[in-house]
């Protein structure tokens, strides 16, 4: 279940920060990519900087919905 909520460097996250940084006509990029084991958020975040030559968008564990299992 971890997945399904808010961890920092999950799929569920990476997801969120590829599709929104990228933009949702990328969507499929951006699955592909949130499929890889990053090291680190942060290295993700640099890759997405990178790329899109501005700051990572999305959301943050404020904006996910907790669940408590």
């Amino acid at each position: 279940m971890d997945d399904v909520t808010f961890n920092p460097g999950s799929f569920f996250d990476n997801v969120d920060k590829f599709a929104n940084s990228f933009g949702y006509q990328n969507a499929a990029i951006a699955i592909e990519l949130a499929m890889i084991s990053w090291p680190s958020p942060e290295e993700r975040d640099s890759f997405i900087i990178g790329i899109t030559g501005e700051d990572v968008k999305g959301g943050n564990e404020k904006n996910y919905i907790k669940r408590n299992f």
